[in-house]
Order: C-alpha cells, then sequence, then structure tokens
C-alpha cells in the first residue's frame, strides 16, 4: 500500500461527528482527570481514545507503551504511565468499526469558545456538555474540519508531562496552515511563534513562552483536515517492532529526510493513528 493512501487511511475522519455523539465521552458522568486545582489553559491536557473494542485496544497500547488501566465503568478506562494518568478509552460501537484520537484543550469558559468557533466557520458536533466530576466539554470542527474538544475541569488540569511513553506535542494538518493558526489563536491569547526545526521554518503557538500547537501543511491533498498526536519514546526503532508485534501498522518509517530520522507515523489496529519521535528540538 502506497504512503499516501496509508496516511489517508489514518488521517480521514468524516465519520467522527456521528460516533462522537453516541459514546461515552458525553455520558452524565466521569472521574476527574486531575485534582490539580490549577488550570494548563490553552493547552492539549488530556487524550480520549473512542474505540470500537477496550479490549484490544489496551492489548495494543500495553504491548506498545507499557500503559496501565483501571476501568471506570463497562465502556470506560483510565490510562496511566508510569503512575500518572494520561488519557481515556471510550468503548462505542459505529458501523465503520474504526478508533479515533481526540485531543481536549484546556479553556475556562466552554460557550465562549463555541461562540468564537461558530463565528469563524467552524461547527459544533457535540454542544456544551456538563459531565458531572470531570467538567464542561464540548466537540468541535474548526473552519477547515479538524476536529478537537474543549474542556472546563471542575477540579483542574494535569500537569503537563514529558516522560518517555507520555504525549509531547500535537499539530493541526491543513490545506492551509495559515489559516489554522489565525483560528485557533483567536480561541485564547496565544501568541504566533517561529522556530527552525531541521532546516525548516516550523510555526507554532504558544501560552506564556511555552509552545501549545504546532501548524502543518497536510502532505497530501486527498488527507482530511486533521490534528495529530505525538508520543514521546525512548527509540523509534524498538517502538516498531512493538507496534507490528501488537498488531499495529507502521504507515511512516523514520527516514533522514524527516526530522533527522527521529520520527514514525503508526496506527493502531482499529485505525488511530499517531505520531511517535524519540525528541523535540
Amino acid at each position: 500500500m502506497a504512503i499516501k493512501t496509508q496516511l489517508k487511511s489514518l488521517l480521514l475522519i468524516s465519520t467522527l461527528t456521528a460516533s462522537l455523539t453516541a459514546c461515552n465521552l458525553t455520558q452524565t458522568s466521569l472521574p476527574a482527570i486531575s485534582d490539580s486545582g490549577n488550570k494548563q489553559l490553552g493547552h492539549i491536557v488530556w487524550h480520549d481514545l473512542v474505540t470500537p473494542d477496550l479490549t484490544k485496544s489496551q492489548a495494543f497500547y500495553g504491548a506498545v507503551f507499557d500503559w496501565q488501566f483501571q476501568p471506570v465503568n463497562d465502556s470506560y478506562v483510565f490510562v496511566s504511565n508510569q503512575g500518572q494518568t494520561i488519557a481515556g478509552f471510550a468503548e462505542l460501537d459505529n458501523n465503520q468499526n474504526s478508533s479515533h484520537w481526540l485531543a481536549l484543550v484546556s479553556v475556562n469558559n466552554v460557550e465562549n469558545v463555541i461562540k468564537q468557533t461558530r463565528q469563524s466557520g467552524g461547527e459544533v458536533l457535540v454542544a456544551n456538555t456538563t459531565i458531572e466530576g470531570r467538567g464542561n466539554i464540548a466537540v468541535l470542527s474548526d473552519p477547515q474540519g479538524a476536529v478537537f474538544s474543549v474542556i472546563d475541569t471542575s477540579n483542574g488540569d494535569p500537569n503537563l508531562n514529558t516522560a518517555d511513553n507520555s504525549w509531547i506535542w500535537q499539530e493541526v494538518w491543513s490545506d492551509d496552515p495559515k489559516a489554522s493558526q489565525a483560528f485557533y489563536q483567536s480561541l485564547y491569547s496565544y501568541n504566533a511563534a517561529e522556530k527552525n526545526v531541521f532546516g525548516t521554518n516550523y510555526s507554532y503557538i504558544e501560552v506564556n513562552n511555552s509552545p501549545a500547537i504546532g501548524f502543518v501543511k497536510k502532505p497530501d491533498a486527498g488527507i482530511g483536515n486533521t490534528w495529530v498526536n505525538y508520543i514521546k519514546v525512548a527509540d523509534v526503532d524498538a517502538t516498531l517492532l512493538k507496534v507490528t508485534a501488537a498488531g499495529g501498522l507502521v504507515l511512516m518509517a523514520p527516514s533522514e529526510k524527516v526530522r533527522n530520522g527521529t520520527v514514525a507515523i503508526i496506527r493502531d489496529p482499529s485505525g488511530a493513528g499517531l505520531v511517535i519521535q524519540e525528541s523535540m528540538q
């Protein structure tokens, strides 16, 4: 299978809207994602995997990243890495039998973000919903169709974690990265920034000098505009061996032409895609 076709299978998310409406991300009660009492406003503070098969997803991610799992109920589990809770898995039944990662941005007013999204030409996929114990969430589509979520937590946000096998970064891949950056920058008091990454100018937005979201021209016109999430690993090649052994697929192997061979794109057995990277420069 050609790399462009593989990437399309990773990133096309047109079926996500119906899935999210029915899934347990919008149930009336879930445990808090943190009791820190502090907010990391403007940052991605949580990731939920929407999956058709909790057991299958736990087997894959446990084998590849050594994550641990704590059931919350029959259809939702907490995910921990090295003692810190970093994500959730939500099971739902969908006709496509596929999984998706959803990034949640910390905000202090969900309704304001919904209003700004609509005014900018985006869509509201799941309206402002209060989840007892967790806070308020909404699932949105930006003006170019990339799906993301916002959360106003009840008890605070998790502290940002850079341990191996934890989330390290996130990007929006789109037809027009400048327009994407302008949209997300309008949602919060972000500052625009640029730096040289392996010889290429890289655009991102930051909060109080802390990088938050990057923006990339998608590599093929047939790929849907989407968020792409990164996990830090100690050894990309060793991790890829675990991916294939656990039934996943390597969509892009490390190449010296792409960030000096430090990154790879993978897909879990149910279709959710991720980037793994040894480090961020």
